[in-house]
């Protein structure tokens, strides 16, 4: 217990940076403006995002209450909370696990496997709190203070508000054990990590799918029945995941019974640990060592391919193929660039299987050619949002980490090795606006011309958000990291280049928003639109170079 507990300590040290912090902020006195700015976005930004996310759950309270059923806002809470944490933690714990640094270190020293991965397990959890205590805080409290309860019921809260990110992080944990100990057998081990993320991701959408489903039938007759039952609302919720079932009634119901759905939730979370553990000691070592092997088949090379061979390709082209095979071997990069591209088609398709009146009156006036020119300028906001707030640009720089050096030593400009960041990230942008124009296309009948207008100046834009995000990524990378995850999650690059890309997409929609006022033809709106993001680009990319020629040589590694 005693080196669990020291090697415990040592990660979180290392994970959360508290000793460079230390250092840096209290011995060197550097860069003190970024503590402030910290807390000053997390206070303004967090602080609204919360606020917000309260009110919603006051008012799912106060309907709770009008169905006589308010503990509702519990069932909410958890399951909401719990099926993020289950989606996103298959992400970060195959980073964590798999990936990092560390693994080599920590291996040939005397622990069992069951302790490196509980401490890097712990490690995750102490994170996921940050997802976990906003999210469920807020209902707690205001179900607790709506309905006068006792001192038990906020006693058993906050260990359920603690416990609550166990469970999904431990199914989390066993589906990624699984998959990389009997993945590793195929030949191409890297894409079928990253089918099984993709899988885990539909299947954590599909479940709030059906969870958010109505059955067919008499949508009346279904109301009157959740009202006449004592828990058909909270059931009716929560059967797709029952442990925010369990939560919720241990929280709400009186007496041993409310008592014995807590111990449930504890015991159901206890044991499942106990058998990630155990896992861990059978498997863990085995699925991370295979991994490490790397088979080539012995194959004679034809003539065309030794001819292939002697090409020789420009540094930008070399390097943007580059980017595109390390993007690609880190399975928690691939889902941060491509989650954002998957789900929104997936929200745009979801309502037209449970389709209202509401949504048909909502698709015949975006249909109708009188308000064809606003349908297509919020498309384009959409698809310019969805596709410029993924951390690609961002973390360009930061996810090479320690093999910086690498990029100090070849024979290659930094306006070039940025240049094929660029192209990279630009590509991937193209891609994701390609995604989601097509139903877009099909659902709301836009002629061509208008498709080809949306995915030409929202790729304009990703142009713009992408030279602003690497300048900023440029400018102060996050060069030293433990495991994959801690490039992105953990590098406040990627918050201040999302606030960067809102405040532009603000600026361009009022400019948008003043031209359409003015009663200008559309066309000559989409091209004054495309000429000042085209100068925009053009400044910032300028910005851009000049930097990565001062950075790079400041860098060191």
């Amino acid at each position: 217990m005693k080196s669990f507990m020291s090697l415990l300590k040592t990660n979180l040290n290392v994970h959360f940076g508290i000793s460079a912090l230390k250092y840096r902020y209290f011995k060197e006195k550097k860069r003190l403006w970024e503590p402030v700015l910290i807390a000053f976005a997390v206070i303004v930004g967090g602080g609204s995002l919360v606020l917000l996310y309260s009110l919603l759950l006051l008012g799912v309270f106060m309907g709770g209450q009008v169905l006589g059923q308010p503990e509702i806002v519990l069932t909410f809470a958890f399951m909401a909370t719990q099926l993020l944490i289950l989606v996103f933690g298959i992400f970060y714990i195959m980073s964590a696990f798999y990936f990092s640094n560390d693994m080599t270190i920590l291996i040939p020293l005397p622990l069992k496997p069951s302790e490196v991965l509980g401490v890097k397990f712990m490690t995750i959890l102490i994170s996921e709190y940050l997802i976990a205590l906003p999210a469920l805080l807020p209902a707690f409290i205001i179900y607790g203070t709506g309905t006068g309860a006792n001192i038990f019921y906020w006693i058993k809260g906050l260990i359920l508000v603690l416990t609550s990110p166990i469970l999904p992080l431990v199914i989390a944990a066993i589906f990624v054990i699984l998959l990389m100990r009997f993945v590793n057998i195929r030949k191409s081990k890297d894409v079928m990590v990253v089918i099984g993320s993709l899988l885990g991701l539909f299947l954590g959408l599909g479940v709030n799918f059906l969870a958010q489903k109505m059955p067919e039938g008499n949508e009346e007759e279904f109301i009157k029945n959740l009202i006449e039952s004592n828990t058909g609302l909270i059931e009716s919720i929560g059967n797709k995941f029952p442990p925010s079932i369990w939560a919720t009634l241990g929280l709400s119901s009186p007496g041993w019974q409310g008592f014995a759905y807590f111990l449930l939730f504890i015991g159901l979370s206890l044991v499942l640990f106990a058998a990630l553990l155990w896992l861990g000691n059978r498997f863990f070592y085995q699925g991370y060592i295979s991994g490490q092997d790397v088979q080539r088949k012995g194959k004679s090379l034809s003539r065309k391919a030794l001819r292939n061979a002697n090409k020789v390709s420009g540094p930008v082209q070399a390097l943007f193929r580059r980017e595109w095979k390390l993007f690609f071997r880190t399975p928690i990069y691939v889902m941060n660039g491509l989650a954002g591209m998957i789900m929104v088609p997936f929200f745009m398709v979801m309502p037209l299987v449970t389709q209202s009146e509401e949504l048909t009156e909502v698709l015949n006036y975006a249909r109708d050619p009188e308000y064809a020119m606003i349908t297509t300028l919020i498309c384009l906001g959409i698809m310019t949002f969805a596709t410029s707030i993924n951390t690609i640009a961002s973390t360009s720089l930061s996810r090479e980490g320690q093999t910086f050096w690498i990029s100090k030593m070849i024979p290659v400009s930094p306006r070039n090795q940025v240049l094929a960041k660029l192209l990279h990230c630009n590509s991937l942008s193209l891609v994701g606006l390609i995604i989601i124009a097509i139903p877009l296309y099909f659902l709301l009948d836009l002629s061509l011309y208008r498709l080809l207008i949306m995915v030409i100046i929202g790729l304009l834009a990703n142009i713009l958000v992408n030279n602003l995000g690497l300048m900023i990524d440029v400018f102060r990378p996050k060069l030293e990291w433990n495991d994959p995850q801690e490039a992105i999650k953990q590098n406040f690059n990627a918050f201040l280049a999302i606030v960067l890309a809102m405040l532009a997409m603000f600026a361009l929609g009022i400019v948008t928003f003043i031209l359409a006022m003015l009663d200008l033809p559309e066309l000559l709106i989409y091209g004054v639109l495309t000429l000042i993001i085209i100068l925009l680009s053009v400044l910032s990319l300028w910005g851009l170079v000049a930097v990565a020629d001062r950075k790079y040589r400041e860098l060191e590694i």
